[in-house]
């Protein structure tokens, strides 16, 4: 008797995790761009030349794609900062902040370096 239910609870505590299980089209469409945000995060980052990528273990800067990246990010910020928690919000414009201050040093430090080339005679 003991076995019967024993397996009658394993089968209905697995119909309970797969029941728990969210897919994609499931979740709210706030915690789908606060993925998205932590994605486009970590590619500004990369982008920005501040971290290695994964992948190919290179650092790398390109300006011109930290800058997509940022951009979306605030694109998605705004669109659902009304219905965050007050937390959530405050961190995600904290992440949106330091991605922007980030860029525009690393920009005006490229600039320079730019200039610097020019000035320089052939």
């Amino acid at each position: 008797m003991n076995q019967d239910n024993t397996g009658n609870n394993q089968e209905q505590n697995d119909q309970e995790d797969e029941d728990l299980k969210l897919y994609p089209h499931q979740l709210p469409l706030t915690t789908l761009f606060a993925w998205f945000i932590g994605i486009l995060n970590g590619k500004a980052w990369e982008h920005l030349g501040l971290m290695m990528n994964p992948e190919t273990k290179e650092v790398k800067q390109d300006l011109v794609k930290a800058k997509v990246a940022i951009d979306s990010i605030e694109f998605l910020l705004n669109q659902i900062k009304s219905e965050l928690e007050v937390e959530d919000r405050r961190q995600l414009e904290n992440i949106l902040a330091n991605l922007q201050m980030n860029y525009v040093e690393r920009n005006s430090s490229s600039q320079k370096t730019e200039e610097k080339k020019e000035e320089q005679p052939s």
